[in-house]
């Protein structure tokens, strides 16, 4: 098991809890930095952490408003420029961001907004931030949450549960991370995804090699298809689908994500070609 030392970076309106792990003998290879999704916490990544942290430094925070993490109402931008002063304050400039859901799309925009900084970038279960969108979908994303958390009541943290993994531990898990919040915090966080994260801009690419990937039993929105489109327009992409896995892909089968991960960052490390031209790779994550 990977040992994890625990340190707080102090923003204007919140503190962030993060923790990180150093190999033993020192690697040369670029820190890992694990986005976990919303209503979460940096606990989601532990099968990662475990299984790569004995080569690769990790850096593993809770976001904003999760874990251990203060800061109110959850706020997107805030969110990305906690993750952004988190960099500054370790001094890296060599990583890969790995994120998951809401992780994936904070990662997203931190790779569009200074490119320079990032290696390599993983995505996983986490919508396109820059694809094609009907002018009102963020409206209707929120109404309908909204409804949801007002009719399932008590219910709804478990009904999260249900949709974030097909595990049944990682369903404890989810429902454990998420069990003190409020409906109407919940629905902030997913909100605030909703209204900040998503920016359409059909000429946008990604800039740095990508692993795009979700669970094959993804239920969450359009995440299945539309990772699949995302990754036949990026150059650099490559695409895979996780096994026996639902929206947690890296919980419900961490074996798979893991090995997906593993070669995907051994292929960039090596130099070697990411991507096809004008389309997917798909990779066997099974």
């Amino acid at each position: 098991m990977t040992l994890l030392n625990a340190h707080d970076l102090i923003r204007p309106d919140a503190t962030i809890r993060y923790w990180v792990g150093t190999p033993a003998a020192p690697s040369g290879l670029p820190t890992l930095v694990l986005l976990h999704g919303a209503t979460l916490d940096h606990h989601a990544w532990d099968p990662q952490v475990d299984a790569l942290g004995e080569r690769y430094p990790v850096v593993v925070p809770d976001l904003r408003s999760h874990g251990e993490s203060t800061g109110g109402t959850f706020d997107f931008a805030a969110a990305v420029a906690d993750v952004e002063a988190l960099l500054d304050h370790l001094g890296l400039d060599d990583v890969v961001l790995v994120g998951l859901s809401l992780g994936g799309n904070i990662a997203q925009d931190v790779v569009r907004r200074d490119p320079s900084r990032v290696r390599a970038l993983v995505v996983a279960d986490a919508t396109c931030n820059t694809a094609a969108r009907h002018p009102m979908a963020a409206l209707f994303g929120v109404t309908a949450l909204q409804c949801q958390a007002l009719f399932a009541g008590l219910g709804f943290a478990g009904q999260a549960a249900l949709a974030t993994a097909t595990d049944p531990e990682a369903q404890r898990y989810a429902l454990q991370a998420n069990g003190r919040r409020t409906n109407a915090e919940t629905v902030a966080i997913l909100a605030s995804l909703l209204t900040g994260a998503l920016r359409p801009d059909a000429s946008y690419r990604l800039p740095v090699p990508t692993l795009l990937l979700h669970g094959q039993d993804d239920g969450i929105g359009d995440i299945r298809s539309g990772t699949r489109a995302w990754a036949a327009r990026e150059p650099l992409a490559e695409y895979a689908v996780i096994p026996d896995a639902g929206h947690a892909s890296n919980l419900d089968n961490p074996p798979a994500f893991t090995a997906a991960l593993e070669g995907f960052l051994e292929r960039v490390l090596a130099g070697a070609e990411v991507g096809t031209a004008g389309g997917a790779l798909l990779r066997d994550a099974g």
